[in-house]
């Protein structure tokens, strides 16, 4: 890891519900939750940070996270869609927020608002046609 992000934290103090933000100082998504692997000794650590509806709905649990997640899976273009995933390689500062080394267009978190901007907001009327 560089300089600005420490080897140990406490993710879910350091990471949950922070706000992602990209080289260009553009907000980019909530961290969701996280995605975990475990090294040669056992300790764990973060590959991953998840967001997105595909990665909350399940955090919140219970018959409203199941509903959402079952939205959120109809809605999505792909067969089996997996939750908005940026690699750890990718963050370059935590403080008060998730700091990315790259714009928000380069990540899958962007993938969500291109669908959103295209099917939802381009169809309201006098949204223009750049979105449609």
């Amino acid at each position: 890891m560089n300089a600005d992000v420490p080897d140990v934290i406490d993710v879910g103090l350091r990471f949950l519900d922070r706000q992602i933000i990209d080289c260009n100082d553009r907000e980019v998504a909530k961290v969701d939750d996280l995605e975990a692997a475990f090294d040669g000794e056992g300790r764990p650590y973060v590959i991953a940070i998840m967001c997105g509806p595909g990665a909350w709905a399940p955090r919140l649990g219970g018959r409203p996270g199941r509903w959402i997640l079952a939205i959120w899976r109809r809605l999505h273009p792909a067969v089996e869609p997996e939750p908005a995933r940026i690699p750890m390689n990718v963050v370059a500062k935590i403080d008060s927020a998730v700091r990315l080394s790259v714009p928000r267009t380069s990540t899958a978190a962007a993938t969500l608002d291109r669908w959103v901007d295209h099917h939802v907001i381009g169809r309201i009327p006098g949204a223009g046609n750049e979105h449609v």
